[in-house]
């Protein structure tokens, strides 16, 4: 199993992820949104933001991994 090839594709979401995060932020900042439209889009950035955080994380335990197999060879 190529544990980087598997990263670099965790990271890649993780940069479509943060891409809609960042297009929604921008929806944010306009002010014809209502009060509960403006909730809904902030949880819904939340829940991304979480995505993201793991994508990240789950990324970096791959190259960690990539690391322990690399120095057993």
């Amino acid at each position: 199993m190529d544990y980087l090839v598997w990263a670099d594709e965790y990271l890649e979401e993780a940069r479509r992820v943060l891409d809609v995060i960042e297009k929604k932020k921008t929806k944010l900042k306009e002010g014809s949104l209502s009060r509960d439209d403006r909730k809904t889009l902030n949880d819904t950035i939340i829940s991304y933001r979480v995505i993201y955080r793991e994508l990240l994380g789950t990324a970096q335990r791959l190259r960690e991994r990539a690391g322990e197999q690399s120095h057993a060879a």
